[in-house]
């Protein structure tokens, strides 16, 4: 027989566990969709006085004097960092994220309904998987790197190749997105003007893509986790400031609001107005949102006018055709420009590239050359082989006070020297960077760029030769490697698996 007194203690157990359980449930909800986004903003404000000072003015600029018209494209590399197969996310499910990213940026995506027709509005941003990487090999756009971090608690360390992770590409030429175990963290991204080499977006493994053929977790199964930090990314605070009824996310046309949203709660209301639950900057289910607002839009694309923080990477060649040998040639003139012309011939003597008739200014009026005592630059790109660069100066004295200089994308100096001439000088060199070399400068490790010509080891997609110079270990090789595969100077290629 239980006594009144020990059925009280026994019902006070059985709510305080309901309780526990309940507030459990909660947290874990909470913890789906938790953006770690604000607190790495934040971090930066308080201890970097330039980005500080960088995020003041980009707040006062409301408006832009030189829009961009259009499309704007942003070449894309995945760096996928895992410590098991489950974490090594396929290809498939990185190429459903970019679909996802097209379609909401363009307002392609058909979840869309009136509710908020009076401000939705159409970001026009393209999202292209990059082909080409910083030294212009080709590339799937896709880098994989094993680690022996189980999961990166600390969010910077995946982004760098010391502390388990993965060193990121160019900032100012692609939108890099890491992969990894983030630790209850669904993903986060740096604002504008953040440190190069922090600059970009960390989404947890779980979390990126969409298909029910992916392990997902529910309600955030159709990619707009990426949809959410690619907003961050583009300067968009979340929908709510962060904040109570009088924080903000500085934009007139999204409601106030005092909590993020979960689920879909269609009408829920706080500070005196309806949330705007479908947008892409709320918590809410990925299968709920499905808009950003003309502010939204507004702010989004002012890093891309001529005074924006991302206009760099609307000259990226990342989406283009991988490169050969690429140059960069430096013509820096005497006082007197107008007296020089050159040109660039293949060993077959043909004019491959040239330039003169450099304006010479008015004496008369005492304007100089514009190039007088400066530079100017011009970029090949060549097939391996041998070329001649020849000066020609009408006057008969070269350009002794100037230089020329031709350097590699790798910084390797080609060729190089002073004007110092009479009528004519032909330089000859050559370049036979368009292939892979495994040099083996510092190893036998394959995968260890520093081995290479390139500065990089042959991506999946290189269809091109691929010549071993030197002793070489690698795990495995694709069909077409091995196709594409020659060995010289009686190196030993060793495949390990």
């Amino acid at each position: 027989m239980i006594t009144l007194h020990k059925i009280k203690a026994t019902h006070r157990r059985y709510i305080g566990l309901l309780f526990f359980l309940l507030l459990f449930c909660t947290l874990e909800v909470s913890a789906q969709g938790h953006c770690g986004t604000n607190e790495s903003y934040q971090e930066m404000m308080k201890n970097d006085p330039d980005f500080r000072k960088k995020q003041e003015q980009s707040k006062k600029r409301s408006s832009s004097t030189s829009p961009l018209e259009g499309l704007a494209t942003i070449p894309v590399v995945f760096h996928v960092v895992y410590n098991n197969e489950e974490e090594n996310v396929s290809d498939e499910q990185l190429l459903s994220q970019i679909d996802v990213l097209n379609e909401d940026f363009q307002l392609l995506n058909t979840n869309i309904d009136t509710f908020w027709s009076d401000v939705i509005d159409n970001p026009e941003m393209e999202f292209c998987l990059a082909t080409r990487d910083q030294y212009g090999n080709a590339t799937c756009g896709i880098t994989r790197t094993y680690t022996d971090s189980t999961v990166f608690k600390i969010k910077t360390s995946i982004k760098n190749d010391t502390t388990g992770g993965i060193c990121n590409w160019p900032a100012t030429e692609y939108c890099n997105i890491w992969i990894g175990d983030m630790h209850n963290l669904a993903g986060y991204a740096t604002f504008p003007n953040a440190d190069d080499l922090m600059d970009g977006i960390v989404i947890d493994y779980e979390y990126v893509g969409r298909g029910p053929q992916f392990d997902l977790p529910q309600g955030y199964d159709l990619g707009r986790t990426g949809t959410h930090e690619v907003g961050h990314w583009l300067s968009l605070f979340h929908i709510w400031g962060d904040g109570p009824c009088s924080n903000d996310d500085d934009l007139s046309d999204t409601p106030a609001s005092d909590a993020p949203n979960y689920g879909c709660a269609l009408g829920h209301t706080s500070c005196r107005s309806a949330d705007m639950v479908q947008n892409y900057m709320d918590y809410s289910d990925d299968a709920c949102k499905y808009l950003f607002t003309e502010d939204q839009v507004t702010r989004m694309r002012l890093n891309f006018d001529t005074l924006g923080s991302r206009v760099s990477i609307l000259s990226s060649k990342g989406c283009g055709i991988p490169g050969e040998n690429e140059l960069f040639f430096e013509l820096h003139f005497d006082a007197y420009p107008q007296d020089i012309s050159w040109e660039l011939q293949d060993s077959l003597n043909n004019i491959i590239d040239s330039d003169g008739n450099f304006d010479p200014g008015d004496e008369s009026q005492n304007i100089p050359p514009p190039l007088a005592n400066s530079s100017k630059f011009y970029e090949f790109d060549l097939p391996d082989g041998t070329y001649t660069l020849t000066f020609f100066d009408s006057f008969g004295d070269g350009f002794p006070d100037g230089f020329y200089e031709i350097i590699s994308i790798y910084d390797e100096v080609v060729i190089s020297g002073q004007g110092v001439f009479d009528n004519e000088l032909s330089i000859t060199f050559n370049v036979e960077n368009a292939e892979f070399h495994f040099l083996g400068t510092e190893s036998t490790d394959w995968y260890d760029p520093n081995n290479w010509n390139k500065l990089a080891f042959p991506d999946a997609c290189y269809d091109g030769d691929i010549i071993i110079e030197a002793n070489c270990d690698v795990d495995k090789l694709t069909i077409e490697q091995q196709q594409n595969l020659y060995i010289t100077n009686n190196a030993m290629l060793t495949i390990l698996e």
